[in-house]
């Protein structure tokens, strides 16, 4: 499994942390094939457009994270191969539908965000590609447009494995995880 196209969905405050620390660990490796691309809104997306995010953690302030492409847009981009959806509950509906044609049989989804029933929500809509149902421990916000700092929890993702795609060697998201400065279990 490669994971070379990576879009963050919804980069507020658990999106830009994951995201932000996921472009900045690509930015450091380069030359990569590895593209990240954000997909956000409204001031936020035109600050990230012009600066990068500015990701405060709790272990590092003013990292500049810059991503392949920062869009409102999801037709702009190339098919992911993965893909964090970190939007709040009541948008999960509407994002899902409009990944249902940019999402391969191998395209990893994660999504993050509040919710018993995320899982089921997403794999009632998308047929196609690994969903894993997970959840996290960050406390962030976006502080202004175009920066998100982390306030608490350790920046850990908790994932279970797809019962739709049984078999699946998890190994490859692990490491990339790993790699990118993020604790992933």
């Amino acid at each position: 499994m490669k994971i070379n196209n990576i879009w963050v969905y919804g980069v507020g405050g658990v999106g830009g942390y994951f995201g932000g620390k996921i472009a900045c660990a690509v930015a450091a490796r380069e030359p990569s094939p590895r593209k990240v691309f954000f997909i956000a809104r409204g001031p936020h997306l035109e600050e990230i457009q012009k600066e990068g995010l500015i990701l405060n953690t709790s272990v590092q302030t003013g990292m500049i994270c810059k991503p392949e492409q920062a869009t409102g847009n999801v037709d702009e981009l190339p098919a992911p191969d993965l893909c964090l959806i970190c939007v709040k509950s009541y948008d999960l509906d509407h994002v899902v539908r409009k990944l249902t044609d940019k999402i391969k049989d191998k395209t990893v989804v994660i999504p993050l965000l509040n919710g018993v029933d995320i899982y089921e929500r997403v794999r009632s809509i998308l047929c196609r590609g690994v969903v894993l149902p997970a959840c996290v421990y960050v406390g962030t916000h976006i502080e202004e447009p175009g920066v998100v700092t982390q306030k608490g929890g350790d920046g850990t993702i908790l994932c279970g494995a797809d019962p739709a795609v049984p078999g699946l060697d998890y190994a490859p998201i692990v490491d990339f995880f790993r790699e990118s400065g993020i604790s992933f279990e």
